[in-house]
């Protein structure tokens, strides 16, 4: 029981931080990226490309493994990916549990869609919503994935009125992620 308690408290304290990666706000160019082109390899075991005007920012406090800053310039719009060291008990659906507690304790949190699908060609489960973070009203989408006791999170937010603008080079960026 103490090992589930203690893996809770690290996952919350992940998804917090993951959350408020760069919580600055400052509205800029909202003008569409271009397609991904540059690769980005983890020493995490994960390949993932991204659009040459976002800004790449690699192990952002320890918590994100990458963290690419739209090209707003603002690092609270951002996708970032998380890898996680997870226990051979946890199981996707049982991960997934535990997300959708946490987020749903996000000040003003309003899920949009949610639901399984794949990321890299494994099972996966994926969440869109909107939140106040940190003073920031953010929509995200979320998605995560498990694969040989690790847990693959990522995430992309943005300003609502910059969510769109973005979502095409996000999802992008999604579709090429793979574990490698």
């Amino acid at each position: 029981m103490r090992k589930k308690t203690t893996i809770l408290l690290i996952g919350v304290v992940l998804l917090a931080s993951v959350l408020t990666a760069g919580c600055t706000f400052n509205v800029g160019n909202t003008t569409p990226s271009a397609s991904p082109t540059n690769t980005y390899n983890s020493t995490n075991g994960f390949a993932i490309q991204y659009p040459s005007d976002w800004s790449k920012d690699i192990n952002q406090s320890g918590a994100v493994d990458v963290l690419f800053v739209l090209p707003t310039n603002n690092v609270t719009e951002n996708l970032n990916v998380q890898v996680i060291n997870i226990s051979a008990n946890d199981t996707l659906t049982s991960r997934t549990a535990s997300i959708i507690s946490q987020v749903q304790n996000i000040s003003n949190f309003t899920q949009i869609d949610a639901g399984n699908t794949t990321l890299a060609g494994n099972p996966a489960y994926k969440i869109v919503y909107t939140a106040t973070v940190n003073g920031n009203d953010l929509k995200l989408t979320q998605i995560w994935t498990i694969k040989d006791g690790k847990e693959y999170f990522i995430t992309y937010k943005a300003a609502p009125n910059n969510y769109d603008t973005y979502l095409s080079a996000a999802q992008q960026m999604i579709d090429s992620f793979q574990i490698t």
